[in-house]
């Protein structure tokens, strides 16, 4: 897992991550529907246009909802988050060339209190994006056995870094 760095800041979670492959095919897992749903839910809406929207089910009804609110193909995305009750958040996603594929810096903004609960969560989410761009989906029924063990470590990090930060 080319996991780069994870960070929070002011109830912001800033993941970057290195991908082996050419910024269009990591473009494709945000735009393209058949690679959307598997690595982040089934999408009801696959709309990655300037006020398009996004929307997946995450299972059994449970939506999140996204609106483009700005996109530069294949470099840069902005767009809303609404989860169920949560209030309402933005993601940014900057992808740049990298000498072993393309960096992805990804900024989920406005979590507050819940920045590190989505922490874990993202980075099971992109474990599945990487694996999806390469061609080989992890089965869903992985996903919350990655996300336990993804949370153990998560809250490792935070403790070190509370300690030394």
């Amino acid at each position: 897992m080319p996991l780069t760095s994870v960070s929070t800041a002011d109830g912001s979670l800033r993941i970057s991550w290195t991908f082996p492959a050419p910024a269009p095919a990591v473009w494709a897992g945000f735009a393209d529907a058949a690679l959307l749903s598997q690595w982040l839910g089934r999408p009801v809406e696959c709309d990655v246009r300037a006020d398009g929207s996004i929307v997946v089910d995450h299972s059994g009804g449970y939506l999140s909802r996204s609106v483009i609110t700005d996109v530069e193909e294949p470099r840069h995305l902005a767009m809303s988050w609404e989860f169920p009750e949560e209030h309402e958040s933005r993601i940014q996603i900057r992808l740049q060339d990298a000498e072993e594929g393309t960096l992805m810096d990804f900024t989920h903004h406005d979590l507050g209190a819940l920045v590190d609960s989505y922490g874990p969560g993202w980075i099971t989410h992109l474990t599945y994006l990487e694996a999806a761009i390469a061609g080989g989906a992890i089965p869903a029924s992985r996903f919350w056995p990655l996300h336990a063990t993804f949370e153990t470590l998560y809250a490792a990090h935070v403790a070190a870094d509370a300690v030394t930060g």
